[in-house]
C-alpha cells in the first residue's frame, strides 16, 4: 500500500476514534505524503458516514430495548468535554 493511501486511512481512523492528537499527527504526515485538502476531507467524510451509520443503528437498537432515546449531553455545553 502506498503512503498516501495509508495516511488517508489513518486520518479516517483517527476521526473515527475521536482522537484529536492522531488527526493532527496524520494530517502532517498526509501533507508530506502529497495528499490535498480535498483528499483529506474525503477521508474524513467517509469516516463520518460510517460513524453516523453506526450511531443511527445503535440508537435504533437502544430504542427497541429501552424506548425513545432523548437528546442528552454527558456534560454542560462549553465545558472541556463538550466545548461546542
Amino acid at each position: 500500500m502506498d503512503t498516501k493511501t495509508e495516511e488517508m486511512i489513518a486520518l479516517a481512523v483517527a476521526y473515527g476514534v475521536n482522537c484529536k492528537f492522531c488527526m493532527e499527527y496524520h494530517k502532517e504526515k498526509a501533507i508530506k505524503a502529497g495528499l490535498t485538502q480535498q483528499e483529506m476531507l474525503a477521508a474524513i467524510q467517509v469516516a463520518d458516514g460510517l460513524k453516523m451509520g453506526a450511531h443511527d443503528k445503535s440508537k435504533g437498537y437502544a430504542k427497541d430495548l429501552f424506548g425513545e432515546v432523548g437528546k442528552t449531553r454527558c456534560c454542560p455545553v462549553g465545558s472541556e468535554c463538550c466545548p461546542a
